[in-house]
């Protein structure tokens, strides 16, 4: 590396470890700030107004804010109304930086808080910091720019966002900093998965100093999925000059994962472990960023568990360290000195999301049938906040008198297929045990046989008051079921009241219950997993016996080439790469002048004197595991 490029490197890294140093420990407000504080919000300067909030219709882009530089943004907040469930990944946040074409900032809003596949979560980190069931989104990542900054807001759903709060807290200099590092934040996802092929998070090209990942996954299996690896490839590497153990250890966690939020790392979002569970987790760089002079990129491998039916037993088999085919999404964060062009298109909404059949209850009151004792009406629905079905804030509240209260809600799945059916709880401390079941045609089944809407108030209280008053909305997800195309009807049937329910007023046991929707996710990427990977197991099979004769090929060639150059030289090579430069060349063509990396990706191994080969050499493959000796593929 040369002197220019070496200061380059510390001085970039001295400037962001200072940046966010002072912005934990609030060293920089002790000193006199050289700039203006500034801010751009949906607020109008009409102190007669409360009406404060942005409305995008369908389709639509608005612009947040466009700022004159030399300035940084400091601070950006939301908090969103919205008809559409899963705007959090609906709604696209882009930012421009100076006259750029292309936005540096590209992403679901709910991803770029740390919250994935649609859904909602608490995160409490260094830059993003979520609260209020996901309501409030608060981002203080540092976002320095030279010229100009352009915040916008895009609606890809096909319905209203009705309220779009926001700030922009910014500082305006006088002059800009040299160099400016412009703040990134790109996402990405991949399905269907190539075969064989690991994740790419990012690929980036130019300089600059990776700072963040946000990873979100739909598991197409009920077993561990993270297993899988990260790897760094800088500056053009061709192996990775930083390797993880694991998808858990990446995330800053191990032996597993589970519900966190810490400065640096955390996880938002993690179901229990079955076909469709989602997660979302991040890892955040700022003490140790990844600094690169030319390019990054940035995998992570698909590789773990996966369960299958053996249809020679009929029993569960459990195979290891296999490519999986989860739906895997991301967001990459990092500081470059110049605003980087798009590595991947962007994919629409309707990629981003699984078609998604919502029932709103509370829209169709008149056609819920339910028994004579039963009270089937609108009340309002806080819990869930200004959002998805209850951007109305109102929900279906049954009441019910004892066990055997029913009712039944009807609706229709317009295509055959998989999918993942959830109920969205309104949860309150007098309501009661309800049986869910679901029937139509040629299926028949319990979705849950005791399913509490119950909640002690004073267990949670990161929501209070809400749950203290309007109860705790909760998605309750009851299971993955394959479905034909007709008319369906969701029965609930009251079978009796948690221990603790007690009705208004009273000593009696509480037994009503109320609803927010009913979801049912179409898997479009499901399909037949069983018979995928039988078949795959048989390609991988194929493709490892193909890659071991290539591995033995190749070091029968290249043993043969370190013959040929003892007996022009008269000694051994030093290395495979003084090997690979002979002049003339005695690799075969097609090998020189850069040795390749064997089948696995790795470098092919060479010592003189060998192990082996004590009076001569030994050349060989690890084989994809350098722990397994016994495993190696050699000149023996």
């Amino acid at each position: 590396m040369d002197r220019s490029s070496l200061r380059w490197c510390c001085c970039a890294l001295s400037v962001l470890t200072a940046t966010l140093g002072r912005a934990q420990d609030l060293e920089e407000i002790t000193h006199p700030l050289d700039a203006r504080r500034m801010r751009t919000s949906s607020g109008l300067f009409d102190p007669e107004s409360n009406d404060d909030a942005l409305r995008i219709g369908p389709g639509a882009t608005v612009t947040l804010a466009d700022l004159e530089g030399p300035g940084e943004i400091r601070h950006i907040w939301f908090t969103i109304g919205a008809e559409h469930r899963r705007y959090p990944r609906s709604l696209v946040l882009r930012v421009y930086w100076d006259d750029a074409e292309v936005p540096s900032v590209e992403a679901p809003l709910g991803d770029f808080f740390a919250a994935g596949n649609g859904m909602r979560a608490t995160v409490s980190s260094l830059p993003i910091e979520v609260t209020s069931y996901g309501r409030a989104m608060n981002s203080y990542w540092r976002m320095p720019f030279a010229k100009r900054a352009r915040l916008t807001m895009t609606n890809e759903s096909d319905s209203r966002v009705t309220s779009c709060y926001y700030y922009v807290d910014w500082m305006q200099h006088d002059r800009a900093p040299d160099p400016v590092m412009y703040f990134h934040a790109r996402y990405r996802q991949e399905f269907p998965v190539p075969e064989f092929t690991p994740y790419t998070v990012a690929d980036i090209r130019g300089r600059g100093h990776y700072v963040g990942t946000v990873l979100s996954i739909q598991s197409c299996n009920g077993e561990w999925l993270g297993e899988s690896d990260d790897r760094f490839y800088i500056d053009g590497e061709a192996t990775p000059s930083l390797v993880g153990t694991g998808m858990e250890d990446y995330l800053s966690d191990a032996w597993n994962l589970r519900l966190f939020s810490n400065l640096r790392a955390g996880v938002t979002i993690y179901e229990p472990k079955a076909l469709d569970q989602r997660m979302t987790a991040y890892r955040w760089h700022v003490a140790a960023p990844i600094t690169f002079r030319e390019s990054l990129r940035f995998e992570i491998e698909r590789r773990s568990f996966m369960t299958f039916r053996d249809p020679d037993t009929g029993r569960n088999a459990t195979v290891d360290f296999v490519y999986r085919p989860d739906f895997l999404s991301s967001v990459a964060f990092w500081y470059a000195t110049a605003p980087a062009p798009r590595f991947w298109d962007f994919p629409p909404a309707d990629e981003r999301l699984e078609p998604e059949l919502m029932v709103e209850t509370s829209q169709m009151i008149d056609r819920i049938r339910h028994g004579d004792d039963v009270r089937v009406e609108l009340r309002s629905n806080r819990a869930m906040g200004a959002t998805g079905g209850a951007s109305r804030k109102k929900m279906t509240f049954v009441g019910n008198d004892g066990p055997g209260g029913w009712f039944e809600v009807p609706f229709a799945v317009p295509r055959a297929g998989v999918y993942s059916i959830s109920v969205f709880q309104s949860l309150f401390w007098h309501y009661g045990v309800w049986k869910v079941s679901l029937r139509g045609p040629g299926f028949d089944a319990v979705l849950d046989p005791a399913l509490d809407f119950w909640i002690d108030p004073r267990s949670d209280r990161a929501n209070e008051p809400e749950s203290t008053v309007y109860g705790t909305w909760c998605d309750h997800k009851c299971g993955v079921h394959t479905l034909p195309a007709g008319d369906y009807v969701m029965r609930f049937e009251c079978v009796g009241a948690n221990p603790q329910s007690r009705r208004r007023g009273t000593t009696e046991p509480g037994y009503d219950l109320g609803l927010d929707g009913i979801s049912l996710r179409y898997l479009r990427w499901q399909g037949d997993l069983r018979e995928w990977l039988r078949e795959h197991l048989g390609r991988a099979e194929e493709r490892e016996a193909a890659n071991v004769a290539e591995a033995r090929r190749v070091v029968a060639l290249v043993a043969a080439a370190i013959d040929e150059y003892r007996r022009r030289n008269g000694e051994l090579p030093a290395t495979l790469a003084q090997l690979a430069a002979a002049v003339p060349p005695v690799l075969p063509a097609g090998l020189g002048p850069r040795l390749p990396l064997d089948p696995w990706g790795q470098e092919y191994r060479y010592a003189a004197p060998g192990t082996v080969h004590p009076d001569g050499f030994d050349v060989w493959s690890v084989h994809g595991n350098s722990r397994r000796p016994g495993g190696y593929l050699g000149n023996w």
